[in-house]
């Protein structure tokens, strides 16, 4: 039998199991955006939650540990991709699932994660991640500047080259809305 030791507002292990249950396939998912390489993803992944396991010390309980864990991911990610710089990324051939019960709701996602899987090839490294990061991740632009070790101007001309080609990419599904 292994012993946990809980630290006073660190996660327990079944803590950390539920939220692996609950969050892996979201975490996965984000790495897998940002690396396009079903190996760097599961890397990512697995970094975060060894990471996360070995701080959890440093743990707010006042957070959400699925969302430390996804923000821990989301920088293995990132850093995963600075060590394999520049390699050659492999396309994204997974579709992301969708757990949403209605049938005509899951084809229209299951749509547009293909053809935004699709159209997100077409961008550069720094657009695609600048583009997940702000608009897939929500976070702020001094948060992507500060990640990249950039400034928030070119985070900026980044995620604006990224929406106007993805714009390009993705114009059957506008058409398709109207």
């Amino acid at each position: 039998m292994v012993a946990v030791l809980e630290i006073q507002g660190a996660p327990t292990q079944a803590e950390f199991h539920e939220a692996i249950g609950n969050w892996s396939d979201r975490w996965f998912s984000t790495c897998l955006k940002i690396t396009r390489n079903r190996d760097l993803a599961e890397d990512a992944v697995q970094d975060a939650l060894l990471n996360a396991w070995n701080k959890r010390h440093q743990f707010d309980s006042a957070a959400r540990l699925d969302t430390w864990i996804h923000r821990i991911a989301i920088n293995a990610a990132l850093q995963l991709l600075r060590k394999n710089r520049p390699g050659v990324f492999e396309p994204l051939e997974t579709e992301i699932e969708d757990n949403t019960n209605l049938p005509d709701r899951a084809h229209a996602d299951a749509e547009l994660s293909s053809s935004l899987s699709a159209a997100l090839k077409h961008l550069s490294e720094v657009e695609r991640v600048c583009f997940v990061l702000k608009h897939l991740e929500q976070w702020r632009l001094r948060e992507i500047a500060d990640e990249l070790d950039t400034n928030v101007g070119t985070v900026k001309q980044a995620i604006f080259r990224a929406v106007r080609k993805l714009r390009v990419r993705m114009v059957s599904l506008q058409s398709e809305s109207l």
